[in-house]
Order: C-alpha cells, then sequence, then structure tokens
C-alpha cells in the first residue's frame, strides 16, 4: 500500500504568486499593445520600385502612404475597444490573484475572472488577426504583401500569459483540495463502498 502523503503525490507547487504577475504582465502588454501598429499591407502600383502604397492597421485608425504623396490617417473599426474591455476584466482578475496570493486561500472568483480575462483577450486578438490578414487571402493584382508588426506580437505574448495564468489558479485550486478528494484517500482502509452508501444486510428470518 502507498503510505505517500497526497500531497507529496501531486507534483510540485507553483509560487502563490506566480499568477497574479502573469496577470499584471498581460495587461500591461495589452494596454501597450494598443499604441503600437498590428500589421502593414503593400502592394505595388507600376512598374518603378518607388511605387508601393502601404497602409498600417492600429487600434483606432489605418495610416495610409502612396508614392509621391504625404501620410494620411483614416478611422477604421475601433479594435482598441475590445482590448480595453479584456484589460478591464484582467485588472480585476489582478486584484483578486493578489488578495488570493496574500490571504494563501484559492479563490473561484479569481480564477474565473482569470479565465474570463484570458478568454475575452484571446477572442479580441483573433478578430484583430483576422482583421489583418485578410490581404493574405485577396486576390488582386499586384498581389498585397501583409506583415505582422509589433503590436500584433506584443498582444500575443499577453495571450500567452493570460493563458498561463489560468492554467497556473486551475491547478492551485486543484492542489488545495482536501485530502478527501483524492480517490486513493477516500477509498483507503474503509468499509464504506464507492458508491457511498452502505448496504446493512440483516440476519434471516426464522421460520
Amino acid at each position: 500500500m502507498d503510505v505517500t502523503p497526497p500531497a507529496a503525490r501531486r507534483g510540485p507547487v507553483f509560487p502563490v504568486f506566480l499568477a497574479p504577475v502573469l496577470v499584471v504582465l498581460s495587461l500591461a502588454l495589452t494596454v501597450f499593445g494598443t499604441f503600437l501598429p498590428f500589421f502593414r499591407t503593400e502592394q505595388t502600383l507600376g512598374m518603378e520600385p518607388s511605387g508601393v502604397a502601404r497602409s498600417t492597421l492600429r487600434a483606432w485608425r489605418i495610416d495610409y502612404s502612396f508614392p509621391g504623396e504625404g501620410e494620411l490617417s483614416a478611422p477604421s473599426v475601433p479594435l482598441g475597444f475590445p482590448l480595453l474591455l479584456a484589460s478591464a476584466i484582467l485588472l480585476v482578475a489582478a486584484v483578486l490573484g493578489i488578495r488570493q496570493a496574500a490571504t494563501h486561500r484559492p479563490s473561484a472568483a479569481a480564477r474565473r475572472t482569470t479565465l474570463a480575462g484570458a478568454a475575452f483577450l484571446a477572442g479580441a486578438v483573433g478578430t484583430i488577426g483576422m482583421q489583418g490578414a485578410r490581404g493574405l487571402f485577396a486576390d488582386s493584382a499586384p498581389p498585397v504583401t501583409t506583415t505582422a508588426l509589433a503590436g500584433m506580437w506584443v498582444l500575443t505574448a499577453a495571450v500567452l500569459a493570460a493563458v498561463a495564468a489560468a492554467l497556473l489558479n486551475h491547478r492551485r485550486l486543484a492542489e488545495r483540495r482536501p485530502e478527501w478528494a483524492d480517490p486513493a484517500v477516500a477509498f483507503a482502509d474503509t468499509r464504506t463502498p464507492p458508491s457511498g452508501v452502505v448496504i446493512t444486510v440483516l440476519p434471516p428470518e426464522d421460520d
């Protein structure tokens, strides 16, 4: 019979502050990413090498550049709004996570908020990626070249940090469950069957 304590069988315990640190990192990267360009598209106009039209997708606008003309800006789909909403959810998750780390008690609210923030941020970044990658599937002549810029990579790192924080919160909650949740402990040295109901056997009745 394995007498190893359940806590030792569950593997390493992650530091309690790691998840909120990752949430704060994801929040900072998300806010920082709203100020950076996401995608740049280029299309050659005419036969001259310098005749290239460029457009740069940002959180709140699109910057255009045409050969022989200055740079122009135009409003676009407000991609920054979903990022701000995701930042607000991550801010709440960071506060709850710090409180969870300070009290050393797993918090279902912190876990759910972190998961919601990670999911919402992943959806927002995925939408931006689809918006910027439309040029990859456009059938145009001459073809359009699309390049991911710093903002897209920063937001991708923010999504990875948020997902890692959500996984750590889930792992920590599983590690702190009471020992009776471990089947090896629940069914060891007990006369109660796995069904949880003790079956009483009555003696036979006399005829």
